[in-house]
């Protein structure tokens, strides 16, 4: 069960609503976010391209700049080395453009996830050397691959680390490769104001101050939405730099008749996304559909959607990339059914930590399985499946519980390991699984109350409160994300008036609520795992089915959020969870 908490932020929420003419409680959710003085909130609310600090305050940025350019006069062969991500397939897009309208003879090489894994490895070095590569450009990676670099080096190549992830750290030292340039805001003796790039982002800034110097504007913002679209889905904060970069690039992909990019306007089309589209647009559509590719096929696939001129191609790239999308939506489903199975048939929830094997997983959707196990069950998760050598696994962890260190604890049984706090990725001997799902949970430390999850809210509203003027001006907080939530409100003590369900296996209940002896619409798109359940709960068992045939009067609490009903045009509350 839940635990509900409101944000209890301070602040005048009435002069800041009188200096920004806006309602007191927009001032109060946008509070709740930390931006607190009024430089912070214009910004929020205003924020222009002119306010990003340069590309030169990064470390190495002037340096990386002119060997790209001595090598791009003396006609020396580059490769770009990204990502099977979205982040690494826009971040090698951004680059491919760029140096290709400055004339550079470039290519790209995007590892495979299951042939190649992650980032630069000495078989994509040979590989360079035997294609005779002068200089090696990495993008979303290579801070951490220093042996691979110092090799690379060795045999001669120039080599550029462009990253956004954290510099390896061993006793506080840290452990940078001996490339001839690293652009990498994370590093320590980096200035560069705000680190919480993503890696596109760290190579926009790149090209841009390239383009900058060529005083050539207008293609800076061509490549903004590829920056844009990585800054989403790569879950980094939607907040300072990022913030900007995103209003602005969606401002770009929602003139679909102007957006240049052939692929991504022809995606737009194809997923029927042209009418306005927003952050979630890319995090929950646009960017599953290029990811798939990196999961179930190859990732160029992605870079070449977005790279192709051609109408008939890029129409047929798209279409390839959404199939890939369903195929992997499929295999993610009946993944996460086997594991809730097995957890559901064994004493799995009587330890705090979930260690599921799976041996039919596809291993490019395992990570997200975790992540669906970690929401429904509240517990770190990690799922496993065969690789080539061993098990292959993905972790999803909780607040409280930071599971690279949980690995790295017990890592005498792992294979490789690596991560962060909330996400980890391993390979380990499949007769080492016992043993590592009994260390793990001995080691655990999580105690009763951090296995409660806690869900916060912006503060209780009463529903006569949310009217149309408080929807519209949602949209000033937008574009949501990470670091950057939607509005949530609360209520308590509602009378449900009355309801009915629909959709196409009766999940969703449109309801009339009654509050201070009003009526409000409201809706449960998923009634039949929250309202029922809630119903079930307080009522007892068949209470359910008795509304169902129209008795009402029960009362409920509401988490919720306004938004217009696009048949009737009044406002109706999207329950996002009850009690």
């Amino acid at each position: 069960m839940e635990k509900w908490m409101v944000y209890n932020k301070k602040a005048d929420f009435q002069k800041i609503g009188s200096e920004f003419g806006i309602d007191p409680v927009i001032a109060r959710l946008i509070r709740n976010r930390d931006i607190q003085d009024m430089k912070e909130i214009r910004s929020y609310l205003y924020g222009t391209l002119a306010e990003i600090p340069s590309p030169w305050k990064m470390k190495d940025m002037e340096r990386a700049v002119q060997i790209l350019q001595k090598k791009i006069t003396q006609k020396k062969k580059i490769r770009i080395i990204g990502d099977y991500d979205i982040d690494g397939v826009t971040a090698t897009c951004i680059l491919l453009k760029g140096l290709k309208r400055l004339n550079a003879n470039v290519d790209t090489y995007i590892p495979d996830r299951v042939k190649d894994g992650y980032g630069m490895h000495e078989q994509l070095i040979d590989k360079a050397l035997e294609d005779g590569i002068d200089t090696i450009l990495t993008c979303d990676n290579g801070i951490a691959a220093a042996a691979e670099i110092e090799y690379a080096k060795k045999e001669g190549l120039t080599v550029i680390v462009t990253d956004h992830h954290e510099v390896p750290d061993k006793d506080g030292v840290e452990s940078i490769p001996v490339a001839d340039a690293v652009v990498d805001p994370k590093q320590k003796a980096c200035t560069y104001p705000y680190n919480m790039l993503c890696g596109a982002g760290v190579v926009y800034k790149l090209m841009s101050y390239i383009f900058e110097g060529k005083n050539d504007k207008s293609y800076i913002s061509e490549l903004l939405p590829f920056a844009a679209a990585a800054t989403v889905c790569d879950v980094v904060p939607l907040a300072d730099e990022n913030r900007i970069i995103v209003s602005n690039g969606l401002k770009i992909l929602n003139d679909t008749a102007h957006l240049k990019n052939t692929g991504m306007r022809k995606m737009i089309e194809l997923l029927e996304l042209s009418e306005h589209i927003k952050s979630g647009s890319l995090g929950f559509r646009i960017g599953p559909c290029i990811n798939a590719a990196g999961r179930l096929d190859d990732a160029s696939l992605g870079l070449k959607m977005l790279m192709t001129e051609d109408e008939k191609e890029a129409v047929k790239l798209a279409n390839e990339l959404i199939t890939l999308n369903e195929e992997r939506k499929e295999l993610t489903a009946q993944a996460t059914d086997d594991a809730i199975t097995q957890i559901e048939e064994t004493n799995a929830l009587e330890r705090p930590v979930l260690v599921v094997y799976l041996k039919d997983c596809h291993e490019s959707v395992a990570g997200i399985v975790a992540g669906r196990i970690r929401e429904k069950y509240y517990r770190p998760a990690y799922i496993l499946t065969d690789g080539e050598k061993g098990l292959k696994g993905s972790g999803r962890s909780i607040p409280g519980y930071h599971m690279q260190q949980a690995l790295q604890n017990c890592q005498e049984l792992l294979t490789e390991f690596g991560g962060h706090a909330l996400a980890a990725g391993f390979s380990l001997p499949k007769e080492n699984l016992e043993i590592f799902r009994e260390t793990l949970n001995e080691q655990c430390g999580l105690s009763d109350e951090q296995l409660v999850e806690k869900v916060n809210f912006d503060m209780e509203l009463e529903l006569s409160k949310a009217t149309k003027n408080l929807v519209e001006q949602l949209q000033y907080m937008e574009p949501f994300g990470e670091s950057n939530d939607s509005a949530v409100f609360a209520r308590g003590k509602l009378k449900i008036s009355s309801m009915y369900l629909c959709g196409k296996e009766n999940q969703i209940a449109k309801l009339k609520l009654e509050d201070d002896g009003l009526l409000y619409e409201a809706v449960d798109f998923h009634a039949d795992n929250c309202l029922s359940r809630v119903i079930e709960g307080k009522y007892g068992v068949g209470e359910w089915e008795k509304m169902k045939q129209g008795k009402f009067g029960q009362q409920i609490s509401i988490l919720y959020q306004p938004e217009i009903n696009n048949w009737s045009g009044n406002v109706q509350m999207k329950i996002l969870d009850c009690m």
